[in-house]
């Protein structure tokens, strides 16, 4: 069984740019929930004042992450947001492969592998 790979990226987002990074968010979300059935989640937290963004993100597999990686959205709207938000930190939680290990060194992303625990998510 393929094993899950989760992100947690936290953006800065410029002052003067908020309602576009709202908008661009809204076209990404629109584009994953309709093409990509193995991303699992896709979340995105604004802070009080609009200033700063979480993202959480899940994919059933690498393949699915590297399938994200390549898609339109990516392609074309994500170069739109780093233009208007600063990518502060981006780790990733699993066991990525070996080609998504590769992509995930231009993002300065910090790899943490699971060492214990229990998920009744999925129960």
């Amino acid at each position: 069984m393929p094993e899950k790979i989760h992100f947690r990226a936290q953006f800065t987002i410029e002052k003067d740019n908020v309602a576009k990074f709202k908008n661009l968010i809204k076209e990404m979300i629109q584009y994953v929930e309709t093409n990509e059935p193995d991303t699992l989640e896709y979340q995105f937290y604004l802070n009080e004042d609009v200033t700063r963004c979480i993202v959480h993100e899940t994919y059933r597999s690498s393949e699915a992450t590297i399938s994200h990686n390549n898609s339109i959205a990516s392609k074309t709207i994500l170069p739109r947001i780093f233009n208007i938000a600063k990518l502060d930190k981006f780790d990733v939680y699993g066991n990525p492969n070996g080609e998504l290990r590769n992509i995930l060194k231009a993002l300065n992303s910090q790899t943490f592998t699971l060492f214990t625990g229990i998920n009744r998510l999925s129960e």
